[in-house]
């Protein structure tokens, strides 16, 4: 098997140039016409990608303790 690659331009001409071959030499060239227009298809088709979810860290939130003590410390200052 070969690998080639297209971009999304390169395989609309060809699929365009498929369709020419189908109107000149009608059913003599109409399958394998198929055959090559569904392997663009599903190889131009998106992918069902799976992406995680990116979160944030969880931010810590101070005890109440803690912020009368800085409270009392700059209201001393």
């Amino acid at each position: 098997m070969k690998t080639i690659q297209y971009t999304d331009n390169e395989l609309s001409v060809l699929v365009q140039l498929l369709d020419i071959a189908v109107k000149a030499q009608g059913l003599n060239v109409a399958e394998a016409a198929i055959a090559l227009t569904k392997k663009i298809q599903m190889a131009s088709a998106p992918t069902d990608e799976v992406v995680e979810p990116f979160f944030a860290e969880p931010a810590l939130v101070p005890d109440e303790a803690d912020s009368d003590e800085n409270s009392e410390e700059n209201s001393e200052n």
